[in-house]
């Protein structure tokens, strides 16, 4: 019986409690959540900027708040560059026009695919290039 409870308890402490609690993102996961986290950053200057290469930031910081950003494809990551193929969706939600504006215009979705350029500086991804349609 002793040995049973020991065979069990040993099982036990192996197994655990579900991992060592280090989890890290892959290259291609960090690159993703800058593009897709973009229109989030624009409603603040401060985080805007940080989002992209030193003067590299676009001067329509607003624009990028009228426009959903989905990964429409494969991130190509060589080194310390990335380029990403994003689709651009405007018309879905406005945020910083108000609820009303959003209403308004929800029929006038659009979708733009686009390639948007980033670059690694120390362990940071930051966009160096995300051109917005028209």
């Amino acid at each position: 019986m002793m040995r049973y409870l020991m065979i069990i308890l040993s099982a036990s402490m192996l197994v655990g409690c579900g991992g060592d609690g280090d989890t890290q993102t892959t290259v291609e996961q960090d690159v993703l959540a800058q593009v897709a986290g973009l229109g989030d950053s624009s409603a603040d200057e401060q985080m805007f900027q940080a989002a992209f290469v030193a003067g590299a930031a676009p001067q329509n910081r607003e624009d990028y708040g009228k426009y959903a950003y989905v990964i429409d494809g494969e991130a190509e990551i060589d080194g310390d560059q990335a380029t990403v193929p994003v689709k651009i969706i405007g018309g879905i939600v406005s945020s910083q026009e108000g609820d009303s504006a959003a209403r308004k215009k929800a029929g006038e979705k659009t979708e733009t695919k686009m390639t948007w350029k980033l670059k690694r500086e120390g362990n940071e991804w930051k966009l160096k290039d995300a051109p917005l349609p028209g």
